[in-house]
């Protein structure tokens, strides 16, 4: 999946690129109606990243509320998750052998 975002994300950014420069192009050298397709483009580009900048905050949103409750594993911010062990958020050393969970 990041992979596939990364690759709109460039995507998104060729086309804005493309219509600022075509728009920019088409309203110097001719008349103004013929810029309407490249400010169409743009428009669209502009939404899109709308679009993402809507979906990341919501990201933002939903991991700061995991992380004030302690949903997320770690100690948490408001109410303090009863699991958490001090420490156990760290990375272990390459070759550490796992203890079993105890039951």
């Amino acid at each position: 999946m990041p992979k596939l975002l990364r690759t709109l994300a460039a995507i998104l950014t060729v086309a804005v690129l493309t219509c600022l420069v075509g728009f920019v192009r088409a309203r110097v050298t001719g008349p103004a109606e013929s810029a309407r397709g490249w400010m169409i483009g743009l428009l669209v580009c502009f939404g899109a990243m709308g679009l993402a900048a809507l979906y990341m905050a919501a990201v933002g949103v939903y991991h700061t509320i995991l992380a004030l409750f302690g949903w997320d594993g770690g100690p948490g911010i408001l109410r303090k998750n009863p699991h958490y062990l001090p420490g156990s958020d760290e990375p272990l050393a390459d070759d550490t052998p796992l203890k079993p969970p105890l039951n």
